[in-house]
């Protein structure tokens, strides 16, 4: 049995590697397009296929998996169970309220797209590259005290800032604003949202179980040094989209 859990797993890791590479060759950003009759501009620079791309980096399981185990090493299955489903609901409304706050902030003040999504990649790039950064740092090796397990631990550390980054709010931000005037499209970003929640919920529950395998391990250790350097080229990329949008550079390949 245990044979067969470690080739099932193997299979269902690939398969997930497969399935992400898929999704980020379609995840390109694209030039705002101007296709509204009335003359003023939609800036959709994601499809919903980058949209959850870059949600999926920022607010997905990837990165919940390792530290959800560490905070609930010596504790039984119920409690798990609990501080997933309070995690993910916790997670669920402050993003969706950072969205809609957010989009009415940036229309009531009168903020352009443009400097959001340049504040976006800035943030982007400083959080990862840190990130990447302190992968090579000897400081970032040592283990801190772990802390006692309790159900405050559902909004801090778990919910914020594991699970909802402030650059995954940033992003999520952005696309709203873009759709503000397009009742379908909000409805598809929330959909990938709460997409992504829904994963970040089936991971913790079985994340014990799933930590097991050594094919896990590995594979996360390799997929945290690649998701660090994509995270900073997405960054460097949202600085150039903003200087695109502002006028500052033409588009580069």
């Amino acid at each position: 049995m245990k044979r067969i859990g470690f080739f099932l797993s193997a299979i269902s890791i690939l398969f997930l590697i497969l399935m992400f590479s898929a999704i980020a060759q379609t995840s390109s950003v694209n030039q705002p397009r101007t296709p509204d009759l009335s003359g003023q501009q939609t800036r959709y620079f994601l499809n919903l296929a980058g949209i959850f791309t870059f949600l999926f980096l920022m607010l997905g399981p990837i990165k919940v998996l390792v530290p959800f185990v560490k905070m609930t090493k010596d504790t039984d299955a119920r409690f798990r169970r609990k501080l997933a489903l309070m995690a993910t609901l916790i997670s669920t409304i402050g993003c969706l309220a950072s969205a809609f706050m957010g989009q009415r902030s940036m229309k009531s003040l009168h903020i352009s797209i443009s400097a959001t999504v340049l504040a976006g990649g800035i943030i982007l790039f400083l959080v990862a590259l840190q990130m990447v950064m302190q992968t090579y740092s000897s400081s970032s090796r040592n283990e801190t005290t772990p802390l006692t397990p309790t159900l405050s631990m559902a909004v801090s550390p778990l919910s914020f800032p594991t699970i909802v980054t402030p650059y995954g709010i940033a992003i999520l931000i952005i696309v709203m604003t873009t759709a503000q005037d397009d009742a379908t499209r909000q409805i598809g970003i929330i959909g990938v949202l709460l997409a992504i929640m829904l994963l970040n919920l089936l991971t913790m529950l079985f994340a014990h179980k799933i930590v097991k395998f050594t094919v896990v391990r590995i594979t996360l250790q390799i997929l945290g040094s690649v998701l660090g350097v994509l995270q900073v080229a997405l960054g460097i990329q949202m600085i150039l989209q903003a200087l695109i949008l502002m006028g500052v550079m033409t588009k580069v390949l």
